[in-house]
C-alpha cells in the first residue's frame, strides 16, 4: 500500500495496540502483588515478555492459581507467573510487563489477544523465560558452569570454522570431530563433574518443566532477546543452546551414563526452537506443519494451543511457487472453536498451501486416535505419534510419479469442499482379502511364521499392475517378498551418499535368518511349547523322535538378526495380503505396542473418556492390556518380565510355562484369528491406493461397503470375479484408514516404464487410471 495513501498509516504497526501490565513496586518482597494495566503503543512503549511454564500438569496442579491484585480488583493467576513477577518486581520503579493471563481471561479477550500477540512478541525489549525460583547458591553455580558450557562450545565451534547461524546439520564430519575433540581436552574433575549436587541442579535447569509448554516456543522464536531465567541467575539464550549442545558431550566424558528422560526432553525442545529461531532470523519459511509436529512434542493444557501457538510464527510454504492455487490465508485463532474444528482448519489449510498429503506422513491412523469427532482424513494433531526411526523416504517414487503426469492439465488441484471432504485423483493399486492381527514384540515371531503358514500354496501372481514379480515367481521369491514385507525391506548397510531418510534394502542373506525363525516356531508349535519348557527330558524325547523336526533343528539358532528387525519395524502393524497376491504393512495402529513410551499417555486419555469399567463386552484396548506382549518392546519391562520368568521357572513350572506363552501373545482357549480386532482398523475389502499429492500407498475404505444387501454398490462389492481396479475405477466416497508398506511399490514402481534404447526406467502415467474420489 502506498504512504501516501491516508489509510496506510492506519495498518502500520506504530499503531497497534495491546493491554500491558503495570507491575507497582515494593520495598518488601512479601507484599502483594499489585498491577494496572494499560493499552498503549507496542512500537513506542518499553515493556517485557514473561514466558513462564503452562505445560497440563502444570496446569492441573490443585494449588497452582494464586490471587493478585489487577486495577485494584482480585484477579487469580498461575503460581508459576506470579513466582515470576515477584522475583522481576523492583523495590522503587514501576515495570511494564505482559503476559498472557495477565490481560486475557475470556474467549473473546483471548482470541482478541491473539491477532496482536505476533507484534506483541516481537517489540518487547526482553523476553524473560521463566523457569522457576532459584535454590539459592546451588542454582547460581549451576549457572555459572552453563556459562562456561557455553562458552567452551561457541569457541570450539569458532576453532572449525562454524559460524553462530550455521547449524549443526550442515557441519561435517570433520567438524564434528573437531568439536568434539575440543571439548573433551579437559581433565575428568573439570566443571565440578565430582559435585553431584551441582550437576543435579544442572539437570534441573535443561529438564525444566517448563520446556514442556507449546506457547514457549513462539515466545522464543519471535522474542528480540530471550533470556532463560531461574530466580536470579539468568543465561542469553544463544549462550544457552550453545551450552546444551556441549553438556551431552561432558555428559558422557565425566559419568558415562545416558541423560535422563526429561532432560533429554528438554533438550529436543531446545533444539527445535534454535531451528525455528535461526530459519527466522535468516528470513527461510516457517510452515506451519512442521511447527505443529514440535509443538506436539509439549503437553499443553489445552489441545487447541498445538495449533494456535504456532499461528503466530507460521510462513507461507515454499510449496506455494511449485502449483498454480497461490498462497492460503492463515487460519484465525478463535478460542470459541473445538479442538475437532481446529484440527480440521489447520490440516484444510495444509492440504491445500501445499497441494499434498505430507500431513498423513507418520501419523496416527484413524484407528488410534484419541480425539473423536474429526473428520477421516484429518490428524490428531493432540495425540503424539509413535517415536519411529525413519524408515521411506518422502522424496522417492511415490513421490515423484504424479509430477510427471501428461498433459499437466490432466492432473487437477487437491480441493477441500465446506463439508470438509477432500477431493484428489487416486490410482487403485488392489483390494485386500486377508489381514493379520497386530505383532507386537511379543508375538512378533509367532505371528511370523503363522502368518507365512498361511500363504496359499498357489498364490496368484500379482497382477500386471504391479511390478512387485515376473510371471511364473517362484516359491522362494515369493517367500522373499514376504520376510521383505514384514521388515519393510529396510535393515540393510547405507550407502556413503544415502541419507537418514533413505531405505537400505536387507542383503538377500537375511533369509536364512528368516528361514531359522519359522524352523524354531514351527519345533514349538508341533511340541505345543514356548521355548521355557523346550528342553524339558519329555520335549527333548520327543524332538529326538520325530525326523521331521530333526530335520528343522540344522535351521536352527539363526533368528536372532531377523527377529531383531522384525521387533523394529513390524510392532504396531499388521500383515496384509491383495486380490493380487501382494504383500503390505498397514501404519502403526496399536502405538503402545510399537513406542511403549505413550502408554502412560494412552491409559490417560482412556480415563478421561470412560472412568471405570462398564458392563458389556470386552473392548479393544481391554484385551489389548491383557496381552502381556506389548510390554516386551520396552527394554525395562522386557527386563522385568524377564527376571519374573525366571522366578516362576524355580518356584512353579506350570505358572511359569502360562506366563510364558502369554508374553508370546497366547489366550488361552482362544485361537489368534478370534482375538480382538479394531472394527477401525484395516479390514478386509479396504482398497490400497496411490494419490496424486501422496508421498507412500494409502488404505482407503469405501463408504459403499456400509450400504445395505442388495444394492447396487454392495452387488458391485461382492463381483470378486473383477480385478480390483477395474471394480473400482468410478468415482466415490472413501473412509482414510491410514498410509500403508506396500511390498514393491514404495519406489513407484506401478508407474514405472523400461525404455527400449538403454533399458533405463522412467515414469509413465496412464492418465485414463486415474480417478477422482472424495475422502471424508
Amino acid at each position: 500500500m502506498s504512504s501516501s495513501n491516508p489509510f496506510s498509516s492506519l495498518l502500520g504497526q506504530q499503531n497497534i495496540t495491546a493491554r500491558l501490565a503495570i507491575l507497582q513496586p515494593a520495598a518488601d518482597k512479601d507484599a502483594p502483588i499489585e498491577l494496572s494495566l494499560t493499552e498503549a503503543a507496542v512500537k513506542d512503549t518499553p515493556y517485557e515478555c514473561i514466558s513462564y511454564d503452562r505445560s497440563a500438569k502444570t496446569a492441573a496442579a490443585a494449588d497452582n492459581m494464586v490471587t493478585v491484585k489487577v486495577d485494584g480488583e482480585d484477579q487469580a493467576i498461575p503460581k508459576q507467573l506470579e513466582s515470576a513477577l515477584r522475583t522481576f518486581r523492583r523495590k522503587e520503579r514501576a515495570r511494564t510487563f505482559w503476559a498472557d493471563m495477565l490481560i486475557g481471561l475470556t474467549v473473546e479477550e483471548r482470541s482478541a489477544q491473539a491477532n496482536i500477540q505476533r507484534h506483541v512478541l516481537e517489540n518487547a525489549e526482553r523476553t524473560l523465560c521463566w523457569l522457576g525460583p532459584d535454590k539459592g547458591e546451588s542454582t547460581a553455580k549451576a549457572f555459572e558452569t552453563i556459562h562456561e558450557m557455553g562458552r567452551r562450545f561457541t569457541e570450539a565451534c569458532r576453532q572449525v570454522g562454524l559460524g553462530p547461524d550455521a547449524g549443526l546439520m550442515g557441519a561435517t564430519m570433520q567438524q564434528m570431530d573437531g568439536m568434539r575433540e575440543q571439548l573433551l581436552n579437559c581433565p575428568y574433575n573439570d566443571l565440578n563433574s565430582f559435585n553431584f549436587n551441582l550437576w543435579r541442579e544442572i539437570y534441573d535447569v535443561y529438564g525444566s518443566p517448563y520446556w514442556k509448554s507449546v506457547q514457549c516456543i513462539s515466545e522464543i522464536v519471535l522474542a528480540r532477546a530471550p533470556i532463560i531465567v531461574c530466580g536470579r541467575s539468568n543465561i542469553r539464550w544463544a549462550q544457552y543452546i550453545a551450552s546444551s549442545r556441549a553438556m551431552p558431550v561432558y555428559q558422557a566424558k565425566f559419568f558415562k551414563v545416558p541423560l535422563l528422560p526429561h532432560v533429554m526432553k528438554g533438550f529436543e525442545t531446545a533444539n527445535e526452537i534454535e531451528i525455528a529461531e535461526r530459519r527466522r532470523r535468516l528470513g527461510q519459511s516457517l510452515e506451519l506443519l512442521p511447527m505443529i509436529q514440535t509443538a506436539r512434542g509439549c503437553e499443553p493444557a489445552d489441545p487447541r494451543e498445538i495449533v494456535f501457538s504456532m499461528l503466530h510464527i507460521a510462513t507461507p510454504s515454499g510449496r506455494a511457487q511449485f502449483h498454480n492455487q497461490g498462497s492460503q490465508p492463515l487460519p484465525k485463532i478463535d478460542y470459541a472453536r473445538t479442538p475437532q474444528q481446529v484440527f480440521t482448519d489447520a490440516a484444510r489449510y495444509t492440504v491445500l498451501e501445499r497441494q499434498d498429503l505430507l500431513l498423513w506422513s507418520g501419523e496416527r491412523p484413524p484407528c488410534a486416535r484419541r480425539l473423536k469427532g474429526l473428520p477421516s482424513w484429518v490428524p490428531d494433531f493432540a495425540a503424539k505419534p509413535p517415536y519411529m526411526g525413519a524408515v521411506f523416504n518422502p522424496n522417492a517414487g511415490m513421490r515423484a510419479w504424479w509430477d510427471e503426469i501428461r498433459p499437466a492439465a490432466a492432473r487437477k488441484p487437491i480441493r477441500v469442499s465446506a463439508d470438509n471432504a477432500v477431493h484428489l485423483q487416486a490410482r487403485p493399486l488392489d483390494r485386500i482379502v486377508h489381514v493379520s492381527p497386530i505383532f507386537n514384540a511379543g508375538n512378533a515371531r509367532r505371528l511370523c511364521a503363522s502368518e507365512f503358514k498361511k500363504l496359499p500354496e498357489h498364490t496368484s501372481t500379482p497382477t500386471s499392475t504391479s511390478a512387485s514379480a515376473s510371471d511364473g515367481e517362484t516359491l522362494d521369491q515369493r517367500t522373499e517378498r514376504f520376510w521383505r514385507t514384514l521388515i519393510l525391506n529396510a535393515g540393510g548397510t547405507r550407502g556413503a551418499t544415502a541419507t537418514l531418510r533413505d531405505n537400505a534394502p536387507p542383503p538377500a542373506e537375511m533369509g536364512a535368518h528368516f528361514q531359522s525363525l519359522v524352523a524354531e516356531e514351527s519345533i514349538l508349535k508341533a511340541l505345543n511349547c514356548t521355548m521355557v519348557d523346550l528342553q524339558t527330558p519329555r520335549n527333548a524325547a520327543r524332538l529326538r523322535n520325530s525326523p521331521e523336526l530333526m530335520g528343522l533343528v540344522q535351521m536352527c539358532g539363526k533368528a536372532a538378526r531377523y527377529e531383531t528387525l522384525l521387533g523394529k519395524h513390524a510392532v504396531g502393524r499388521r500383515f496384509f495380503r491383495t486380490e493380487g497376491g501382494r504383500f503390505g504393512m498397514t501404519a502403526i495402529e496399536d502405538v503402545v505396542a510399537a513406542d511403549n513410551s505413550l502408554a502412560k499417555e494412552e491409559k490417560g486419555s482412556e480415563n478421561e473418556r470412560g472412568g471405570g469399567r462398564v458392563a458389556g463386552p470386552i473392548t479393544t484396548e481391554e484385551a489389548r492390556r491383557a496381552d502381556m506382549g506389548r510390554l516386551m518392546n520396552d527394554p525395562i519391562g522386557r527386563s522385568m518380565m524377564e527376571s519374573f520368568q525366571r522366578y516362576l521357572n524355580e518356584r512353579d513350572p506350570a505358572v511359569a510355562r502360562m506366563a510364558a506363552r502369554a508374553m508370546r501373545g497366547e489366550i488361552p482357549g482362544r485361537n489368534e484369528d478370534e482375538y480382538v480386532r479394531t472394527e477401525d482398523g484395516v479390514r478386509e475389502g479396504d482398497l490400497v491406493v496411490a494419490c496424486v499429492g501422496g508421498f507412500y500407498p494409502y488404505v482407503l475404505r469405501p463408504r459403499s461397503r456400509q450400504s445395505e444387501p442388495g444394492t447396487e454398490a454392495s452387488k458391485a462389492e461382492d463381483s470378486q470375479s473383477q480385478p480390483a481396479e477395474e471394480r473400482e475405477e468410478d468415482s466415490a466416497t472413501y473412509e482414510f484408514v491410514g498410509e500403508c508398506y506396500l511390498h514393491k511399490a514404495m519406489d513407484g514402481e506401478d508407474f514405472q516404464a523400461t525404455g527400449s534404447l538403454f533399458r533405463r526406467k522412467f515414469f509413465s502415467v496412464d492418465v485414463s487410471k486415474l480417478v477422482d474420489i472424495t475422502i471424508v
